[in-house]
C-alpha cells in the first residue's frame, strides 16, 4: 500500500509541476506568466544629529518575497532593487547592524512613478524612486 501511495504522490507532484500550478510566497501568488516589474529605490542615509553620512546601514524591501537588501556606502548612498508583482507601495526597513542607530521603516510610494521599458507582455517595466535624504536617530 505504501508503494502505491508513494507512486500516486509522485505522479500528482509531477503533473502539478508540469502544468505550472501556482504557489504562494508571503501572500503573493507566484506562477509562470505572473506580471512583474522592477522597483528601484535610492537614497542617502545620514545622522539626524549632524547630517554625516552613515556607512553600513542595511536597506531591504519588507513586503518582498525575495531576500533583497543593499548596504549604504561610505557616502551614505544605497540602491535597492527588486523584481516583483506590480505594486504601488513598498516598505523599506533601514537597520544599523552595529546597533548605533535606531532601525526605521519608510514607505516608498510608486503610485506617481511611470513604469518604463515594459515588454508589452508579462513584464510591466521598471520604476525608479529617489527617496532623498533619510535621517536616522542614534540609539
Amino acid at each position: 500500500m505504501a508503494k502505491i501511495s508513494k507512486f500516486y504522490r509522485s505522479i500528482i507532484s509531477a503533473l502539478l509541476a508540469l502544468l505550472g500550478f501556482s504557489c504562494r510566497i508571503k501572500d503573493i501568488a507566484a506562477e509562470y506568466g505572473t506580471p512583474s516589474a522592477t522597483y528601484i529605490a535610492k537614497g542617502k542615509v545620514v545622522s539626524i544629529t549632524d547630517d554625516t553620512p552613515i556607512e553600513g546601514i542595511r536597506a531591504e524591501f519588507k513586503n518582498s518575497y525575495s531576500a533583497t537588501s543593499a548596504y549604504t556606502n561610505s557616502q551614505g548612498f544605497f540602491t535597492l532593487s527588486d523584481n516583483t508583482f506590480p505594486v504601488y507601495k513598498q516598505l523599506i526597513e533601514l537597520t544599523d547592524i552595529s546597533g548605533t542607530f535606531t532601525s526605521m521603516v519608510i514607505e516608498a510610494d510608486y503610485s506617481n512613478v511611470t513604469l518604463t521599458g515594459g515588454s508589452g507582455s508579462w513584464y510591466s517595466g521598471r520604476a525608479e524612486l529617489d527617496l532623498g535624504i533619510i535621517k536616522m536617530t542614534p540609539e
